[in-house]
């Protein structure tokens, strides 16, 4: 590969990946896009609770929380936050709307789908000269 051919993938590199997933029970599609890390981190960082315990400081994230915070946010369609859901399920937002629609492995498969997209479990390919 040629350093302009390297400069120009670095050029293009703020496009997001997108992916469309359906969710079998209820039969419709969700289009998630990838997250930077930036966001992923302000995402964890708000999910995490830090407590003292026997004189130590704890920290436990809230995986339900962590989940629900990374679809919303990474979330093309649909609207999580349409008012409509939002009166429906008496939510105060499309995380709560989440936790009201989707099962827990819904959750934990969409959110594995929005880290897959945002670069976690990717390997990488060693060069050989």
């Amino acid at each position: 590969m040629t350093e302009e051919e390297i400069l120009q993938r670095l050029l293009n590199a703020d496009v997001v990946p997108e992916k469309t997933v359906k969710l079998a029970r209820l039969g419709i599609p969700v289009t998630l896009r990838g997250l930077t890390s930036k966001q992923v981190s302000m995402i964890r960082e708000q999910c995490t609770e830090r407590y003292v315990q026997r004189g130590q400081v704890v920290t436990e994230l809230d995986n339900e929380k962590f989940y629900c915070s990374l679809i919303a946010a990474a979330t093309v369609t649909p609207n999580w936050a349409d008012p409509r859901l939002l009166a429906k399920y008496k939510a105060s937002g499309p995380e709560e709307v989440l936790k009201r629609i989707l099962l827990a492995g819904e959750l934990s498969a969409l959110a594995d789908v929005v880290l897959d997209l945002s670069g976690f479990n990717t390997s990488l390919e060693d060069v050989k000269n």
